[in-house]
């Protein structure tokens, strides 16, 4: 298996200080340092751009989700499908999903800024912070998955059900 060429870049390369060491890393210890904030730097610049297309996509289950509130009257119930159910409801469901899916996207935002201060700044603590709010949006998106495959799990009896009423 190969090994991923980096490109350091000038901006990602500040040199390292300790005082255990008298301030003298070795050759591999600075190379190891500069692959890190490469690393960094390119998962920073990853984690920017889904956190615009989360916020693009919040946004559009934002419009979405009150489109169906306001057209709610006109479209009246889902009855024609066998469901006696109004469709405000899908309004009011598209509104949760993006409050939801606020919560991730802040916690790609804020490991993004701290990934930038920690390669800036040569920062433990920045790097604590970009690992902290790392390690929250993996627990919520895990914890999410498990929520959501819960519910599709119950949905599939539900469903047999309601066909069963229908038919």
């Amino acid at each position: 298996m190969e090994e991923e060429v980096l490109n350091v870049s000038e901006e990602t390369q500040v040199q390292p200080y300790t005082e255990t060491t008298g301030g003298r890393f070795t050759e591999d210890e600075l190379q190891q340092m500069d692959y890190a904030r490469a690393y960094l730097y390119s998962i920073s610049k990853w984690m920017k751009f889904f956190f615009v297309l989360m916020i693009i996509c919040i946004a559009f289950m934002v419009i979405g989700g009150l489109c169906a509130i306001i057209t709610s009257p006109l479209m009246g119930s889902l009855s024609d499908a066998g469901i006696d159910m109004p469709f405000w409801i899908f309004g009011v469901l598209y509104l949760a999903c993006a409050v939801v899916y606020i919560f991730p996207a802040l916690y790609m935002k804020r490991a993004a800024n701290a990934a930038d201060i920690a390669i800036h700044s040569n920062s433990n603590e920045a790097v604590v912070e970009f690992l902290k709010n790392n390690k929250s949006l993996w627990k919520f998106c895990g914890i999410l998955t498990i929520v959501m495959l819960g519910i599709s799990i119950l949905m599939i009896p539900i469903m047999v059900i309601i066909i069963a009423a229908v038919a």
